[in-house]
């Protein structure tokens, strides 16, 4: 059955915000926006949810996350490794796998870390996430119930190991539509060139999408350019890949990716920090998009990405938080508000939005978006409802919006028409709401 949900303010990211706004919705998608009072007296019978003094906006898109370490910090603590410890980003990966080598965490803490994430991403108003998934038993599960687009996470030197784990990407496309799996080769200072490129045809076979950490850091940037640094030093002798060490070709990680057939429009870079204007310029031509996670990017020092640079391109930006192993919430509200003093102002609170929502959605699926990210007549009825103390007003909603106390605004979320999470505190109120 159709249903108008109408509210305060409706803010459709593709086009302008509304005051007493509505949306038209029939078979989970949005069949029209506009005049809640027009929408009404255009359909008199159709019954009307009223959400009253509330913003409602699409839900938000997470372009990159790691739902199974949500535990992270826990382990962290358990392993006696220091989780506040600002050794760089190589020494953050080694406490990781240290942490992990420690613990064993099986597929039942593995799935217990997940459906935590999950749950805190829903609270925080983001329905659809770009997820890396390396726990081969957590794939199954995650296309049960996750929103969005899983990438199983490609790893390591040993030729055999990659061969399976994308042979589990073939298998995967049997849970799930096709366009909700990737493949996430994870970055050039793990894979091989041989390696790399295998991951890049495997993709473009079958038409799937990748996804790949790059030029996150200067540690990175250090072992493929000089074969040098903390990685060199420290990452490749204790994971036991010293023999690997000759195979650097002194490159930059961009120029691997290029050279592996990986700088298309079906491949999106995660932080992209370390990458120059000339690198960027190709990014572009090549219709790549960026994820970045400022966040994370602080609490490891490794830079500041570029944005402005990136916004001149034309490059398409999205936001993600990366994982709780290196964040301290998974809110996309909380990463706005982070971002717009972290880019000195170069991402404005408009961009920023789109960053998590329509920009996203092409960030994760290209093409076939679908309208995913919008308020729109044809898209996903795909929102979330935020139920501020005191509304500002609509010239000033943008601003709003970009502050991390709206993270615990969030009362609903629906996912395809359907309600996929309501705030414990809102349960009473809205039981005893009827609709009119």
């Amino acid at each position: 059955m159709a249903v108008i949900y109408r509210s305060r303010y409706m803010v459709p990211i593709s086009s302008a915000p509304l005051e007493h706004g509505a949306l038209l919705v029939e078979q989970g998608r949005i069949t029209a926006v506009g005049s809640a009072d027009v929408l009404q007296r255009r359909y008199p019978a159709l019954p009307c949810h009223d959400f009253g003094d509330a913003i409602v906006l699409p839900a938000f898109i997470n372009a990159h996350t790691h739902l199974e370490l949500s535990h992270a910090p826990r382990w962290f603590a358990a392993a006696g490794e220091d989780v506040a410890a600002s050794g760089g980003f190589t020494d953050w990966i080694l406490r990781l796998i240290r942490a992990k080598i420690a613990l064993k965490p099986g597929a039942q803490e593995y799935r217990a870390a997940w459906d935590d994430g999950w749950r805190q991403s829903l609270a925080t108003g983001t329905a659809t996430v770009g997820d890396i998934l390396s726990v081969p038993d957590l794939c199954a599960h995650s296309a049960a119930v996750l929103g969005g687009c899983s990438f199983v996470e490609i790893i390591g030197h040993d030729a055999v190991r990659v061969g399976q784990r994308l042979q589990q990407v073939d298998d995967c496309r049997d849970l799930r539509g096709h366009h909700c799996w990737g493949v996430a080769p994870h970055a050039p200072y793990t894979l091989s060139d041989e390696l790399l490129r295998q991951c890049c045809r495997f993709a473009a076979v079958r038409h799937l999408r990748t996804t790949i950490h790059l030029a996150e850091s200067e540690d990175e940037m250090q072992l493929l350019s000089a074969v040098d640094g903390p990685m060199a030093q420290q990452l490749y002798p204790f994971v036991g890949w010293e023999e690997y060490l000759p195979l650097r070709r002194c490159q930059r990680p961009l120029e691997m990716l290029e050279r592996a057939g990986g700088l298309n429009d079906a491949t999106t870079l995660v932080h992209g920090v370390h990458l120059n204007r000339s690198e960027i310029a190709r990014v572009a031509a090549a219709g790549c998009a960026v994820v970045l996670c400022p966040r994370s990017n602080a609490a490891l020092k490794v830079g500041t990405a570029p944005a402005a640079d990136y916004l001149n391109a034309g490059v398409t930006l999205a936001l993600g938080t990366d994982s709780l192993a290196s964040n301290a919430t998974l809110s996309l509200w909380d990463e706005m508000e982070f971002a717009l003093h972290w880019f000195s102002g170069d991402l404005g609170c408009a961009t920023l939005l789109r960053m998590c929502t329509i920009d996203a959605a092409t960030a994760l699926y290209g093409a076939a978006a679908d309208g995913l990210g919008s308020l729109a007549a044809g898209a996903p009825a795909t929102f979330q409802v935020l139920r501020p103390d005191k509304l500002p007003q609509l010239d000033a909603i943008y601003p709003f919006l970009c502050q991390g106390a709206r993270s615990a605004e969030v009362e609903q979320v629906f996912i395809g028409g359907d309600r996929c999470y309501l705030a414990p505190d809102a349960a009473t109120e809205d039981e005893q709401e009827s609709d009119r």
